[in-house]
């Protein structure tokens, strides 16, 4: 701070300093949560009170990167009639295990759902599982089709690019 005194900035010293030290901070106060072990054992205990053996839901907690995602995935799942395994092996696999859940309880809430196994694969296939919801109940509504037939074809649709610049490559 001596060079400040010598400057004709003087006031306007601390205010540096201190945009410095905020600067410095801010990335402390919005890092992302690390998970701790508290959230290690709410996963690995709901896994058990799902049905899970304890080993495989220590070692599906173990892995996962925000473990009470998964754990409230299964917990949100147990009631269909699917088995915990293949709940947890869903819910441990996709990266929105969350979404994964919503997925699933919006399409069978709403619709006919003849595999719920089917059902669970394809939300969990889908890279943004709650639109792949929309795009099924919407599809069955309005085309009068079936869910495997919708669930099929929104799992198939694409981002199609639209507006593209023409390319500048000359004709022969």
């Amino acid at each position: 701070m001596a060079h400040c005194l010598s400057s004709r900035l003087y006031r306007q010293c601390p205010a540096i300093h201190f945009l410095v030290m905020v600067g410095l901070g801010v990335p402390l106060l919005v890092s992302p949560r690390v998970a701790q072990a508290n959230d290690f054992a709410d996963c690995t205990s709901s896994l058990i009170g799902n049905g899970l053996e304890a080993k495989a839901a220590a070692s599906a907690c173990s892995r996962a990167l925000h473990p009470t995602q998964v754990g409230d995935c299964v917990a949100q799942l147990s009631d269909l009639e699917v088995k915990p395994e293949d709940l947890l092996a869903a819910c441990s696999q996709d990266r929105r295990p969350a979404e994964l859940a919503s997925c699933v309880t919006t399409i069978q809430g709403q619709v006919e759902v003849p595999s719920l196994s089917g059902l669970l694969d394809h939300c969990r296939r889908s890279v943004l599982p709650q639109r792949y919801a929309d795009c099924v109940v919407g599809t069955v509504a309005a085309a009068q089709i079936t869910t495997t037939e919708s669930m099929a074809l929104c799992i198939a649709a694409g981002d199609r690019p639209v507006d593209l610049a023409p390319t500048f490559i000359f004709a022969q």
